[in-house]
Formats: structure tokens, sequence, C-alpha cells
């Protein structure tokens, strides 16, 4: 296990690879027997292609990323027995949505899906779409699409700050693109909401405003989310 870390980066580099992944070719039979039985239970999951971290590194501020493309029945065995190939990566794109008054909006998931009932940063998977034809992925970009699909806030509704808050809890590596909207938060948690009341495709059923760590009481939080906002929230007063 990697120990848990929040850092700022300045620069991330991701490119998809050849590399193919020996666990999941080596435990084939018992990646088809579970996703028989998951995607029977929950017929919403679609068995797409994503992509993981294979390797990386992070050196003057800049992260360095090999991707891996699976398949998402191979990456939910890895995940639901408990991450046994330490050599790779779940790594995803997250949205820090800031409003003008400097409240968080963080979404929650709604049922059927993978992560239902968690709280987290409105984002998900990098996949084959957000690549260029040389294999290069262009993170912001994935984190907006994310965020739009989710929450409805488009360019338009929000500004891209610099840099990235990358952080690693275990297996998983969340890339967190700093975004600011004009509205307060009230105002901004309205808009989604409005926009959630008429889309049904939503990942998420709900958005919740916090100001400070103790928001999160009672909120069922993801470890690197919560990792995440304890570092850019402050304790009440």
């Amino acid at each position: 296990m990697i120990d848990p870390d929040v850092r700022l980066i300045t620069e991330c580099i991701l490119k998809a690879g050849a590399r193919e992944w020996e666990f999941a070719r080596s435990n084939a039979r018992q990646i088809d027997a579970h996703w028989q039985r998951r995607s029977a239970s929950n017929p919403a999951f679609f068995n797409g292609r994503i992509f993981m971290l294979a390797d990386y590194l992070v050196s003057g501020g800049i992260f360095e990323g090999e991707l891996m493309q699976v398949e998402f029945k191979q990456f939910l065995y890895w995940k639901d027995t408990g991450y046994p190939d330490k050599t790779v990566f779940d790594v995803f794109g997250s949205g820090l949505i800031r409003s003008r008054d400097g409240a968080v909006l963080l979404g929650r998931q709604r049922p059927g899906n993978l992560n239902e009932g968690f709280v987290y940063l409105p984002g998900g998977f990098i996949d084959p779409r957000d690549t260029d034809a040389d294999g290069h992925v262009d993170i912001r970009a994935s984190v907006l699409r994310e965020v739009e699909e989710e929450t409805g806030l488009g360019k338009a509704q929000v500004s891209v700050r610099d840099g990235f808050l990358v952080t690693t809890t275990g297996q998983q590596i969340s890339i967190a693109v700093d975004l600011v909207s004009g509205e307060d938060g009230p105002s901004l948690q309205a808009r989604v909401r409005r926009a959630l009341s008429v889309d049904g495709d939503s990942e998420l059923d709900d958005v919740i405003l916090v100001r400070a760590t103790e928001d999160l009481a009672g909120s069922k939080v993801p470890a690197y989310a919560d990792m995440l906002l304890r570092q850019v929230l402050v304790p009440s007063s």
C-alpha cells in the first residue's frame, strides 16, 4: 500500500501504452464468472473499455503516467477482490467544484451505479474517448466532460484553475481539476439540482455543499475524497 498523499502538480502527462494486464489474463475464468453474477444483479453495468494506471512518476511538480486499457469487468473483479495486484492503480479524474463564496459542491451517486450512496467529487474513469491520435490524454478535458455529464455545469458556468491536485490512497489515484463557479453556493446547488431533475441519466441523485470539514460528518465519503477535502477545507470555528 502507498502512503496516503495529496500533491499539487503543475503538469499532468498521461499516455496510453500497449501493455497488457497479466493479472486479467491469468484470472480470465474467475473474471467471467464474477461478471455474470455482478451484471445479473445490476443490469446497468456495462462492460466498456477504461484505462488503469500501469506505471507513473512524480518529479519536479510533473505527474507522468502510462495508461493501460482494460475491460470494465476486469477492473471490477480486481476492485471487488480487494485490489490483489498492487502493481496497477485505479486512476480517475475529479472535479473540485468551488462556488464564488468558497463552498465545495459534491455529488451523491444514484443507486445502481458502482459507488451508489457515496458523496464524492464529480468525475470518473478515463476512457478511450479522452485520447488523441497519439494516445495522449487531456485530463482537464476528461474532467470537464464528466462534470458536465453529471451536473450540467459546462465551460460557460465554471473557470479552470491551473495545476492539479493528485491524491493517492492505496491503489486509487484521483487527479483533481480545480473548477470555480461565479455563483454563490446556494445558487450553484440550485442550478445543479434543476439539471438533475430533468436528467434521468445522470449518475447523481443530489448534490451537497460543504464549507468545513465538519460538514462531511454523516456522509459516506470515499477515502480519496475525504483526504483531499480535508486539505482544501478548514475546520469550523
